[in-house]
């Protein structure tokens, strides 16, 4: 059997757009929000509809919003730094007889 070589960027993800599999849920809700605000509120230019290029404006924006962000910055930035944000300073719950952080000890 005749070796062949092996992939040494194996475990780096695929790229389409320069987006990763993780982001493109931001991409597609971006997209679906830009087809759904002017259907709900009836917008149009010279009477086309502004939904019909509102998705692709969007999409577009969302894709080269998320490649800037991520050109300088770690697989995952983005994502761990959201789930900070929304859980806040504390990490743990509070004990039943606790009303503050008594562990913290800033002194």
């Amino acid at each position: 059997m005749q070796s062949r070589p092996i992939r040494s960027q194996l475990y780096l993800p695929i790229l389409r757009f320069g987006i990763t599999d993780e982001d493109w849920g931001l991409v597609i809700l971006a997209s679906i929000t830009g087809y759904a605000v002017p259907f709900v509120l009836g917008m149009e230019i010279n009477h086309i509809p502004v939904e019909l290029i509102g998705w692709v404006v969007m999409m577009g924006a969302s894709i080269l919003t998320l490649n800037i962000i991520r050109k300088k910055n770690r697989p995952g930035w983005l994502k761990h730094t959201m789930q900070s944000r929304l859980r806040g300073k504390r990490s743990r719950r509070y004990f039943p007889n606790e009303t503050s952080a008594d562990w913290l000890n800033l002194n």
